[in-house]
């Protein structure tokens, strides 16, 4: 019973494109998969175990949160939604991980299968694109919130089973690092090199810009931790050579790149730009207004599309096509956090990731999940600020837990 729930819970971080809507409620299917657990959970054992620091920081933002809408910055039902989501996302991947003894490799692995085999649905999409046979790439008809298939130099942009592109570039980041590490390196952490190479080119065939930057950061966290000089020097040229052909050969990727540089620099209004710049900035100049009323703490957690609806006048007409883009999530963590928690949220994101990072001197198998993760945090920060999309919260775990075993070089808590 416990295998099929490791299984269905971390497959959650790649189904976020299965959710029904009936008018009022998104049902995502991992939610199901959630509730089943704690039912099961709660049946078996009829005790939850809670970790009691979580519970101490996400009360004492709530009752900062809580403030703001006495204030009225804040609406009572929007803090409500992410509260209950943080408990019901948090207790359930805290309860996976007790079950299993506190075996993060174990579920790393799993993790990594699940990757795997959405990677290769990927390149079978492309290869059926290829092949001509109309209609089979497109996902659409059995996957309800898919987007319409994109066609780059003739090439499918791959989704797999994931909503877009980037969605799925972002899900296997994890993946991502390891394969790039097995095949830099030369090793075989968690997977095989066919396994690795077969991670690497679905991620290619994104054409996404936020999984060419995961490629990125996981040339970096090599360099960081390495420290070999010849690594060093070798790993700036690939990234260079990297970049350049990305800029130059994908005039979607070129584009965005050089309206955000316009924009920025006040020579192409904000109505001409394309819709991910326009995210991005609108978001940000949100952000920014929101900051300046309550730096220290922000407006509250789920205050961000109140602060959207209030500001984004000053940034374009509210009857333009754009209006509302990314309003809900902020178009990135960092933003979302700093809107809605402040200075506070941002300290607690960069303390987490410090106090509980892995190094190499440690053990090599919990640096490598320790870093892997650290790649879906960064890309999330950039441009991903749903707090429970993509698995998020799983990850926060396994990365804290693999800190809490790298210490002890063993089980740290026997399965309940």
């Amino acid at each position: 019973m416990l295998t099929i729930f490791n299984y269905l819970l971390i497959s959650n971080i790649f189904t976020g494109a299965f959710v029904f809507n009936n008018g009022y409620f998104d049902l995502y299917i991992a939610y199901i998969f959630m509730a089943s657990f704690l039912l099961s959970y709660g049946f078996f054992y009829r005790k939850i175990i809670i970790n009691w620091n979580f519970f101490y920081i996400l009360a004492a933002i709530s009752f900062l949160s809580l403030i703001n809408v006495l204030l009225g910055n804040n609406s009572l039902p929007s803090l409500l939604k992410i509260v209950f989501g943080f408990i019901f996302n948090s207790v359930t991947y805290y309860l996976l991980i007790r079950l299993n003894g506190n075996k993060v490799d174990g579920l790393f692995r799993i993790y990594l299968r699940i990757a795997c085999l959405v990677a290769l649905i990927g390149i079978v999409q492309e290869i059926i694109y290829l092949l001509g046979f109309e209609g089979w790439y497109d996902f659409r008809s059995f996957i309800p919130r898919t987007v319409r298939p994109y066609i780059q130099f003739g090439i499918l942009r791959v989704t797999s089973i994931m909503q877009e592109p980037a969605h799925l570039g972002a899900a296997l980041a994890p993946a991502l690092f390891v394969s790039v590490l097995n095949l830099v390196q030369g090793t075989k952490y968690f997977i095989s090199k066919k396994a690795s190479c077969l991670v690497l080119v679905c991620v290619l065939l994104t054409f996404s810009l936020i999984s060419y930057i995961g490629i990125v950061i996981a040339f970096i966290l090599i360099m960081l931790n390495y420290r070999g000089a010849k690594l060093i020097i070798a790993g700036i040229l690939i990234l260079l050579i990297l970049g350049f052909t990305v800029y130059t050969s994908f005039p979607d990727i070129r584009l965005r790149i050089n309206d955000t540089i316009t924009l920025i620099g006040g020579k192409k209004p904000i109505e001409k730009v394309n819709l991910s710049t326009f995210a991005v900035y609108s978001n940000g100049f949100v952000t920014y207004k929101s900051f300046r009323t309550s730096p220290l703490f922000g407006l509250g957690l789920g205050s961000h599309p109140l602060s959207y609806d209030h500001y984004i006048s000053q940034v374009i007409d509210p009857a333009k096509i754009h209006y509302s883009l990314n309003r809900e999530d902020a178009s990135g963590l960092f933003l979302r956090l700093l809107s809605e928690t402040g200075l506070l949220g941002i300290f607690l994101v960069i303390y987490f990731i410090f106090k509980f990072y892995v190094s190499k001197r440690r053990d090599a198998r919990f640096w490598v999940i320790s870093n892997a993760v650290i790649c879906i945090f960064i890309l999330n920060l950039l441009r991903q600020g749903n707090y429970f999309y993509n698995g998020f919260i799983f990850f926060v775990w396994l990365y804290y837990f693999t800190f809490k075993n790298s210490q002890i070089g063993k089980t740290l808590i026997k399965p309940v």
